[in-house]
């Protein structure tokens, strides 16, 4: 199903090379960004440096190593790093294409890596799109997550913070987006199993039982889609922001320490804006998985405890899109409860107030100190030696100093008059 009947290899070669080339604008994001606060300073610094790209000292991975041979006159070396996210961002781009369009000519819209028994329907929605445009569209909708998650993976590896440069014109993309198309929701807003709804309606007063006589998928998820893809946007957004927000505030409270930034925080609303808050809560249930083996890697060999989590949950949202067929039926039975996931979500959450407090309890009970602070190593300073020589050389006949400077020495200095009263002459 590639675009204008192009073939399948060829498109996959196109993509790896558009993903190769798309590297080197991450290169040059992950490098430009955090130098600056605001989203529009950030982005100028890196159209600045983008004007400069048909350097052959930019052509991906291959620039890299152009810039290291010893004719180069480029100037400042390209890292190896540089051309590792160029070639895992051609990879992705392929990877990713073949788990969301089927590459057969003679493919159903079914057949899509993202399909569900409540994934868009073309024949239920009156839309201009044809299965093609939807998925190859989609395809492309998604991409523009990748690249975000890209560029705030790499910032926050080096610099432990995910500016908002790196996230918010994502964020802004994903809404408008979602709402202009309509369809690249993976599942709805809201669906439920009739049969949970009502039984769930059975400890009601019986003149309000009707109430919970509902249908699978509401109707104006049809009726609208327009407005249905705005509103899967939106609700993904605050339930993905809304999620991280509230472990951060628990975790503060509890181990008295930061336990998420608050760059984490718009990286989850920007995944929402995107999948929708049921993949969503998905990615945030598979990114601790993802960081568990790094933990368990620092904690043993005793290096920093403090690990940059936006990474992680960038690739639980990558594992979500390639494996949505494994993935969606597990999460799919907790969604079917309808009106008892607000009741789940609080459950979950005293549970974990009360997983935190017990591990304080026990730490408290082995005589491990309850609160991690960060250990101050005494060091000499290069204020410190200013200083120290500053004190020793208030009187230059005193101290360890040279004590044999003259007279003409000390008027070249300008000091001969201080010395001359110093010393009562």
């Amino acid at each position: 199903m590639t675009p204008f009947g192009i073939n399948a290899y060829l498109m996959l070669t196109l993509l790896f090379l558009l993903g190769t080339a798309l590297g080197r604008i991450i290169n040059i994001c992950i490098e430009e960004i955090p130098r600056e606060e605001k989203v529009g300073a950030a982005w100028k610094r890196v159209f600045r440096r983008m004007r400069h790209l048909g350097s052959r000292y930019h052509l991906p991975i291959i620039g890299v190593y152009l810039t290291r041979s010893k004719n180069s006159t480029f100037s400042y070396r390209r890292s190896h790093r540089e051309a590792f996210v160029e070639l895992l961002n051609g990879v992705i781009f392929v990877l990713l294409y073949c788990a969301e369009v089927p590459l057969s000519a003679e493919a159903l819209l079914q057949d899509s890596g993202l399909f569900s028994e409540y994934a868009p329907d073309l024949l239920t929605v009156k839309s201009w799109m044809s299965p093609v445009a939807l998925l190859n569209l989609r395809y492309f909708y998604h991409l523009v997550l990748i690249e975000s998650l890209m560029v705030a993976t790499f910032i926050d590896f080096d610099h432990k913070i995910i500016p908002d440069g790196a996230t918010m014109p994502a964020l802004f993309i994903g809404v408008v987006g979602s709402f202009v198309f309509g369809l690249f929701y993976l599942v709805p807003v809201w669906f439920q199993e009739p049969s949970v709804v009502r039984m769930f309606g059975i400890y009601f007063p019986e003149q309000y039982r009707h109430y919970f006589i509902v249908e699978k998928i509401p109707q104006w998820v049809v009726a609208y889609p327009h407005l249905h893809g705005l509103a899967v946007s939106l609700v993904g957004l605050v339930v993905g922001g809304g999620v991280v927000w509230v472990v951060r505030v628990i975790g503060q409270w509890t181990l008295r320490q930061e336990a998420m930034g608050f760059g984490d925080v718009i990286l989850m609303a920007v995944i929402g804006s995107f999948l929708g808050w049921q993949a969503t809560v998905t990615v945030f249930v598979i990114s601790p998985l993802c960081a568990l083996l790094v933990v368990a890697f620092t904690i043993f060999f005793k290096l920093s405890r403090e690990i940059p989590f936006g990474p992680y949950l960038s690739l639980g949202a990558l594992l979500v899109l390639l494996g949505w067929p494994k993935i969606w039926p597990l999460a799919e039975r907790i969604c079917h409860l309808g009106p008892l996931l607000p009741i789940l979500a609080l459950v979950m959450m005293i549970m974990l107030v009360l997983c935190l407090l017990t591990t304080q309890l026990f730490k408290w009970m082995l005589g491990i100190p309850l609160y991690w602070q960060e250990e101050w190593f005494e060091e000499w300073t290069s204020a410190d030696q200013l200083t120290y020589q500053s004190g020793e050389n208030v009187n230059e006949t005193q101290g360890r100093w040279d004590l044999k400077t003259d007279a003409h020495t000390r008027a070249g200095r300008g000091t001969q008059h201080y010395h001359q009263w110093k010393n009562g002459r």
